[in-house]
């Protein structure tokens, strides 16, 4: 999975808004932006989880268990009166289970985008924010 980190995201749409003009190279165009480091799903979320402080999941569902468990949610939530979301859907499982990253090369040439945080450090900001907000007075 391709994340990315807020403050890379903002950057992104400064530099675009900076270049911006008219001919300019990113003038109508749409642009993928991440951090540039694809990772596992199962290492973005344990790193958000030890962040938050919890353990890290180390088991995993096959996914066709968890393309049937969708399948099942679905059902159950379009019959039944269930309120919100089902909590797995089929798609949910597709896109857990298929590679996601993106191309910068654009972004790069076009407005000069080049990631200033790196997913370790984004991770380990979150972990000092999230332990700040969550702190007994």
């Amino acid at each position: 999975m391709d994340t990315t980190y807020v403050d890379n995201a903002a950057d992104a749409h400064l530099k675009a808004f900076a270049a911006l003009g008219p001919g300019s190279a990113c003038a109508g165009k749409a642009y993928f932006i991440s951090n540039g480091e694809p990772q596992p799903v199962r290492e973005i979320i344990n790193g958000l989880l030890v962040a938050a402080g919890e353990p890290r999941v180390e088991a995993s569902v096959p996914f066709a268990v968890a393309y049937a468990a969708g399948a099942l949610c679905e059902v159950l939530w379009h019959t039944l009166p269930l309120k919100g979301e089902p909590p797995m859907t089929r798609f949910v499982a597709e896109q857990l289970a298929t590679p996601h990253w993106y191309d910068l090369t654009a972004a790069k040439r076009d407005f000069g985008y080049v990631p200033q945080v790196r997913v370790a450090e984004g991770l380990d900001r979150l972990a000092r924010w999230w332990r700040d907000a969550h702190r007994s007075p």
